[in-house]
């Protein structure tokens, strides 16, 4: 069963490195629009600001850190423009005494049920490094395939964090656990006492939802 933990709105976190462009684009040199044409430019502009065929969903991202044992997730969504406001969160929990098989099968079935209660239109998943050498491994990449199939069935192609993409964009890369929890709880206005999966899966949605990540 996967746990929500209801969050309050707040405000958007300001010490953002501002992303530079990978082009060089010379600024429009402003231009003087005759007085007869003023009329018909605002009219058409107004068009298109209530054009019924005009997307205006706002962005909802669903941040996932994954884990076979307790898989972190949080829905936030909000415009470019504005702060963006925490939905909910929780965790996904497996018994470790279940064969692997039954384990991956409860995660995608909790995962299908926040997609169809929540409905984002975004997906963000933390992109672990994955070493051999780590028992864990072969599950951690079965759990990684799970949530990729989910997202995918249900119309996303998700984003992929790494570790220290969000801790970057929240801190620095080295940041101390206990720092990033209470960056994100002062971000998101949170009362509650955050486990470690719940604040990177916040940090993850949070850290795509600024436009940081690795695109599909």
């Amino acid at each position: 069963m996967y746990t929500p933990n209801m969050a309050i709105q707040n405000a958007r976190y300001k010490n953002l490195i501002r992303q530079k462009p990978n082009w060089n684009h010379l600024p429009t040199k402003p231009i003087r629009v005759p007085e007869c044409f003023i009329e018909e430019i605002t009219t058409y502009a107004r068009s298109l600001d209530y054009n019924p065929n005009h997307n205006t969903q706002i962005p909802r991202w669903l941040g996932i850190k994954p884990s076979i044992s307790n898989l972190g997730w949080a829905v936030i969504e909000g415009e470019p423009t504005e702060e963006p406001n925490m939905v909910d969160f929780g965790l996904i929990e497996t018994d470790s005494h279940d064969p692997l098989p039954y384990r991956l099968g409860e995660i995608e079935t909790d995962l299908r049920e926040i997609l169809v209660e929540y409905q984002p239109n975004h997906i963000a998943i933390e992109q672990p490094f994955i070493k051999a050498e780590y028992p864990s491994t072969t599950k951690l990449l079965q759990v990684l395939g799970v949530v990729n199939l989910v997202a995918y069935r249900h119309g996303c192609l998700p984003t992929m964090i790494y570790p220290a993409t969000w801790k970057s964009n929240l801190d620095h890369p080295k940041a101390e656990r206990e720092d990033l929890s209470a960056i994100v709880e002062e971000l998101f206005d949170l009362q509650s006492i955050l486990l470690n999966q719940e604040v990177d899966a916040i940090a993850v949605a949070y850290t795509a939802w600024c436009g940081l990540g690795i695109q599909p």
